[in-house]
Order: structure tokens, then C-alpha cells, then sequence
């Protein structure tokens, strides 16, 4: 493997094998438990489930869906029953 000179970082590859790696991550107790309990009732390991897990959210762009207890800000309701822009702006008054 040639190694950039100034740097010592590997040029990119062409062609990757793109094969399953284990790696560590860090839950809680409670996290641990309920990831080996859900991937026992799917037939599969904990390693392999929390895999496809992450592999789908990143597929799906990283979403942060289930972090927020505010609704999308299309759903939420106007915060004032003012139809004019312009009085909002005013404190209130046309």
C-alpha cells in the first residue's frame, strides 16, 4: 500500500470488499437487555440486528425521528389566531 507522502494517509481504493466488521458501541444496561431480547425473538444475534439497524438508518439519510417531542414545524399550529402578518408584527393591532 502507497502511503501519501506529506500526509501518510492511503489513496481511496477503486474497488472496496465491503464485508461485515464488528464494532463496539455504548447503552445502557436496560438498551443492552432489550436488543438481545428483540433479536432472540427475531432469530438473530444482538451484533447482527444492531447492524441492520444502523445500516438502514444511515440508508435512510440519518433521520432524526423518535429525538424530538415537537412535531414538525408544518404541524404545528400558528401561534397566534391573527389572519394578518402584519398585526403579529404590531403587537396585535391592524
Amino acid at each position: 500500500m502507497k502511503l501519501n507522502p506529506e500526509t501518510g494517509i492511503p489513496p481511496r481504493k477503486n474497488q472496496v470488499k465491503d464485508e461485515p466488521k464488528r464494532f463496539y458501541i455504548s447503552a445502557k444496561r436496560s438498551v443492552k437487555l432489550a436488543l438481545e431480547q428483540e433479536a432472540f425473538s427475531r432469530g438473530t444475534d444482538a451484533w447482527t440486528l444492531a447492524g441492520l439497524v444502523v445500516e438502514s438508518w444511515i440508508s435512510a439519510g440519518c433521520p432524526d425521528y423518535g429525538f424530538s417531542t415537537q412535531p414538525p414545524v408544518s404541524e404545528n399550529p400558528p401561534s397566534s389566531p391573527s389572519p394578518s402578518p402584519l398585526a403579529d408584527d404590531q403587537g396585535g393591532k391592524a
